[in-house]
């Protein structure tokens, strides 16, 4: 009898590909979890198992097997090996020939699991089919000599072994598998603990800001997920040319990062917040994912099966780098990097463009306010400026003339409707004021630093780091105002014209059109109609009034006046 050490590492073998890290401890009920494997994985490893059963003699004496194919067929499986074959002998230059073939190998097959925990095969019945429909005898006498044995030595290993396990493992059990239509199924009785099974602990209510050091704790536990998610988003990304799948990326990408944005800013979640991101994209994620890298899919399902088993457990970065490999298991580099530097290249892929220059501030012109705005406050840079309250006349006019001077710049490479076109350009200046009251810099400890909310958003267009890493240049964003504008702007005029336009036209409203792209710049891409709901949150209502009036008042022509943070109407 196999000692229950053993199974449970097989077991943990299995979880390792689902991204989780498993310790058996003191014991509680008895849950079953799928390990599901779907049937084009299989099919690629039998395919890398019988391509040495090929072989040739020569011209006149060989045997040639294609890409096998696995299908369901009841609680069995089907393959069928297409190929060609002949035996003869040469003479005078030409082939003798006693038997060809060509056509197909079909082969029924029995999964088990064998007591290492690896699936295997075992052959109920085989026949072979010539497309003229003969049977070709001596052909197919010779393939089971070369076939038979190498498909009944198939094993797929469902995970990888780990170096240590953290205690004794015991009540542990691998059920037979089972097929699907388009799995082979294996279920894995585990006995876990109570702590593990017992209902997630409640979200904690919201309390006080989060101080520097829990922000900076969280990051650090959060950063495994975000590098995750960017690499196998990168990598699909990278690996084909479907504009809508790249979108979809991109889309599930903001997602996440907002989401990771919220938790940063005091957002509770109960139990691991890493198992929540995974989670609430693994849906999405899998089905983009799906059928093209099925190992992938078939490791996050374990993860997901596992925590509607144990919403206890966490997932581990371990476990989350294991997952991240089997996209490229030869590559050398850590797939859980984390890196602030900017990806060109997934940029281009993303159409986020690359920002070598800025537009400067246009030169004060002449006017009634030359009465009261010295030369010296119109001509001071922008960089590192914090205006006093005597400078804000003139900090005025320069910032608002760069927000309008950019926005113009923008729409030049943009294909809006004139009516799109209007809303943008008042809304990137009314963005500026809600988010930062036209702001780049404070005085912080008595030096001049940029702005930055807890939840890491920058200077005066409040972009968030950890939402744009790898797109734009963080340094830049945070000490150039006009890179960091710019960086606002684009962003702004991408969440119009992909988010916000299409929800207008579904609603039928075009007056959205502006509330739905702040909502997403506010929110991420799934808060795009969040001012519809009935009833609203609080917090989102008052950021939608705040935004629609700014927004309405400079439509109107009204003058900002940053003493308030406000706009006077006319």
């Amino acid at each position: 009898m196999r000692r229950k050490g053993e199974v449970c590492v097989t077991l943990l073998r299995v979880l390792v590909l689902g991204g989780v890290l498993l310790a058996c401890r003191a014991l509680g009920a008895q849950v079953e979890i799928p390990v599901r494997v779907s049937l084009e994985t299989l099919s690629e490893a039998l395919a890398t198992q019988l391509a040495a059963s090929s072989y040739r003699e020569g011209p006149c004496r060989y045997l040639k097997l294609g890409t096998p194919t696995v299908q369901a067929d009841g609680a069995r499986l089907r393959l069928a090996v297409p190929g060609s074959g002949a035996l003869g002998v040469a003479m005078s230059g030409k082939c003798q020939t006693a038997a060809a073939w060509r056509g197909t190998m079909h082969f029924t097959l029995k999964p088990r699991i064998d007591r290492s925990g690896r699936v295997r095969v075992h052959i109920v019945d085989s026949r072979l089919a010539d497309e003229r429909g003969g049977v070709a005898p001596l052909i197919w006498d010779l393939a089971k000599q070369r076939v038979h044995p190498r498909i009944e030595r198939f094993a797929y290993h469902l995970g990888t072994p780990l170096q240590m396990l953290g205690a004794a493992a015991q009540g542990i059990e691998l059920r037979q598998p089972r097929v699907e239509s388009t799995h082979v199924v294996v279920a894995v009785a585990i006995e876990l603990p109570d702590a593990w099974l017992a209902a997630p602990p409640p979200a904690a209510a919201p309390g006080a800001p989060l101080t520097d050091a829990e922000v900076e704790a969280l990051e650090k536990v959060l950063e495994p997920w975000d590098a995750f998610l960017y690499y196998v988003v990168r990598h699909v990304a990278l690996d084909g040319e479907d504009a809508a799948l790249r979108q979809r990326l991109f889309t599930l990408l903001l997602e996440s990062r907002y989401q990771l944005v919220a938790l940063l800013s005091g957002d509770t979640v109960a139990g691991d917040p890493v198992r929540a991101l995974f989670l609430d994209a693994w849906s999405e994620l899998r089905e983009i994912l799906a059928p093209r890298y099925s190992l992938l899919v078939d490791a996050g399902d374990v993860l997901a099966a596992l925590e509607s088993a144990a919403p206890g457990l966490p997932v581990s970065t371990d476990g989350l780098r294991q997952l991240a490999r089997t996209l490229a298991p030869g590559a050398a580099a850590d797939p859980l990097a984390y890196d602030w530097s900017v990806d060109a290249q997934l940029s281009r892929v993303f159409g986020v463009e690359e920002i070598s220059e800025t537009e400067s501030a246009p030169p004060p012109t002449r006017s009634w306010l030359d009465l009261f705005i010295p030369n010296a406050y119109a001509n001071t840079p922008l960089d590192r400026w914090v205006p006093t309250r005597a400078e804000l006349p003139a900090y005025e006019v320069r910032v608002g003339g760069l927000l309008g001077k950019t926005a113009a710049s923008e729409l030049t490479r943009a294909k809006l409707a004139p009516s799109h076109e209007r809303v943008y350009r008042h809304l990137v200046p009314a963005t500026a004021l809600i988010e930062s009251c036209w702001r780049q810099y404070v005085v912080r400890g008595g030096k001049v630093s940029y702005l930055r909310s807890q939840a890491a958003s920058v200077g005066i267009m409040q972009i968030n780091q950890r939402v744009w890493r790898g797109f734009y240049d963080m340094e830049r964003v945070r000490w150039d105002t006009a890179y960091n504008i710019r960086a606002g702007a684009q962003i702004l005029l991408r969440y119009l014209k992909d988010y916000a336009v299409p929800f207008a036209e579904r609603t039928g409203d075009p007056e959205h059109v502006a509330r739905a792209a702040y909502a997403v710049y506010n929110g991420g891409p799934r808060a795009v109609g969040r001012f519809t709901k009935s009833p609203p949150h609080p917090r989102e209502a008052r950021v939608d009034e705040k935004l629609w009036t700014l927004y309405g008042a400079i439509a109107a022509g009204g003058d900002v006046d940053l003493a308030s943070c406000s706009v006077r109407e006319l």
